[in-house]
C-alpha cells in the first residue's frame, strides 16, 4: 500500500518580524528608507512617476497606532506602523490583514526593509514593519506631486470618518487636503470621489464594537 502524496503549499510565507512599537512619529526613519529605495532600484523604471517625490505625510495616532500617507514615485499608499496599540498586529511580509477603522474594514499588506535595506544607523532599528493599503493603482495621472499628496490624504480622511456619523456643517466640512492643491485630484481608473465609501473597499464591513 503506497502513502498517499503530501500536497505542499504553493508559497509558505516567512514568519512574522516582531516590530517594536513606536513611541514617536516613525515618519523620518520611514521616508528615509524609501527615499534610499528610490535613488538605486527604480531609476528608469517604465512604472515610476518622476513629477512625484517621496513623502510621509499626515501621520497620526489612530487607536495607540500611527497611521498616515505614503506617496512614493510609484505608488500612493496609506501606512500603518506599530505604536503599542489596537490596529497593529505582527504579520508575515506579503500577507493581507483586515485593520478596522471608522470607515469600515480595510485590507492592509505587510512589509518590511530586506536585510541589504537595513541602516547601520541604530535609530533606523526600529523599522522592522509596515503595512499598507495601496489606493491607486498606478500614478501615471497624477500630473504633480501636490495632487498625489492631496489624493493621500483625503484618503485618509475618509478612513478615518465613520459614515455613520452626522454630516458637518459647511464651516466644519473643508478637507485638509483642499489646501494643498489648486485643482482636484485627479480621477483614476474605476475610481469615485473619495467622499463616497466605495472607493477602493472602504467601508466594506463595519468594525465590530
Amino acid at each position: 500500500m503506497t502513502s498517499p502524496r503530501l500536497r505542499l503549499p504553493a508559497w509558505t510565507p516567512p514568519p512574522a518580524r516582531i516590530a517594536p512599537p513606536w513611541r514617536d512619529d516613525p515618519s523620518t526613519a520611514l521616508a528615509r528608507h524609501f527615499r534610499e529605495l528610490r535613488a538605486p532600484r527604480m531609476a528608469g523604471l517604465p512604472f515610476v512617476n518622476d513629477a512625484l517625490e517621496v513623502e510621509v505625510g499626515a501621520m497620526r495616532r489612530t487607536a495607540g497606532d500611527w497611521l498616515g500617507t505614503l506617496v512614493t514615485p510609484w505608488s500612493v499608499q496609506l501606512v500603518l506602523l506599530p505604536g503599542g496599540g489596537a490596529l497593529w498586529a505582527d504579520t508575515p511580509a506579503g500577507c493581507r490583514r483586515a485593520v478596522a477603522l471608522p470607515v469600515g474594514t480595510l485590507d492592509f499588506i505587510a512589509d518590511g526593509p530586506d536585510a541589504s535595506d537595513r541602516h547601520a544607523d541604530a535609530g533606523d532599528e526600529l523599522l522592522v514593519a509596515w503595512q499598507y493599503c495601496p489606493l491607486a493603482n498606478a500614478v501615471d495621472r497624477f500630473a504633480h506631486h501636490a495632487a498625489a499628496r492631496a489624493f493621500a490624504i483625503e484618503a485618509l480622511e475618509a478612513a478615518l470618518t465613520d459614515p455613520a456619523a452626522p454630516p458637518q456643517s459647511p464651516s466644519e466640512a473643508g478637507s485638509p487636503a483642499a489646501s494643498l492643491a489648486s485643482e482636484p485630484p485627479p480621477r483614476l481608473a474605476g475610481e469615485v470621489d473619495l467622499r463616497r465609501r466605495g472607493l477602493l473597499g472602504f467601508g466594506r464591513g463595519r468594525p465590530q464594537r
